[in-house]
């Protein structure tokens, strides 16, 4: 469940929204100015999508929606296209004030205090899907909060984490983190001729791992762990995870 609601937050930014984006109804929808010489319409919400016409100084829009990056306006002749939500911030509204839109960027990325984020890779061998949670207490040092399902030949692993994150050059656009946690591991073996006994230990790890901003709200998040297994055996375990996500900030 973790997951899939990380998942969710995931995919939000991506959605298209009108009436929630401005707070107004589609019938009352903002209208904008151009204020620079001209802004590029494109006809879809990417940069890879062809240019097929341009509003000139002084020209009216009416937002109807937006998708990351892109809005969706519509012009007096009817006209429906996609400009960069950079462009549209250069606009002025019906009292000759910019348009206050917010347009996430690195600088953003420096002072964000919270991110999530959903990982996959693999622990001793075995598929691991892990989602997090991050709350920044200073520019350097953050808590995380991790749900991981380790699905293997023998058995699946459910595991939860509490870590440390020290990242000792915020201000770079592709940051080095340190991770240090403790945890919980579930181990579930596969059933065959008799029932097994499912292991439940204490974890511990340290880390290592790259942070590189994107665009908007995102960034790739890789990173590996080095794990140690408390059991009540003679000896403890040891495992290695590799993983590779995606992440959001707010």
């Amino acid at each position: 469940m973790p997951i899939a609601i990380l998942m969710f937050l995931l995919l939000l930014p991506a959605q298209s929204w009108a009436g929630w984006l401005w707070g107004q109804a589609e019938d009352d929808a903002l209208k904008v100015q151009v204020v620079e010489p001209y802004v590029s319409w494109r006809t879809g919400p990417a940069t890879g999508y062809p240019i097929f016409h341009t509003s000139e100084k002084g020209e009216w829009l009416t937002i109807l929606q937006r998708k990351t990056s892109w809005i969706k306006v519509t012009d007096t002749r009817g006209r429906e296209g996609w400009i960069a939500v950079a462009d549209i911030a250069q606009t002025v509204d019906a009292t000759g004030n910019r348009v206050d839109l917010q347009v996430p960027d690195f600088e953003a990325f420096e002072s964000r205090r919270v991110e999530a984020g959903l990982m996959m890779g693999e622990f001793d061998g075995a598929a691991v899907t892990a989602g997090y949670g991050g709350f920044w207490m200073t520019r350097n040092l953050s808590a995380e909060l991790w749900a991981s399902q380790i699905l293997g030949s023998a058995s699946e692993i459910r595991m939860v984490n509490a870590n440390l994150v020290h990242q000792p050059f915020p201000d770079w656009r592709v940051s080095p983190f340190f991770t240090l946690g403790v945890g919980h591991i579930w181990v579930d073996p596969k059933a065959t001729l008799a029932q097994p006994e499912v292991r439940d230990n204490s974890i511990g790890h340290a880390g290592l791992g790259i942070r590189a901003y994107i665009t908007d709200r995102y960034f790739i998040r890789a990173e590996v762990k080095d794990y140690k297994v408390f059991t009540t055996r003679s000896t403890n375990e040891e495992a290695t995870e590799w993983k590779i996500g995606l992440s959001i900030f707010f």
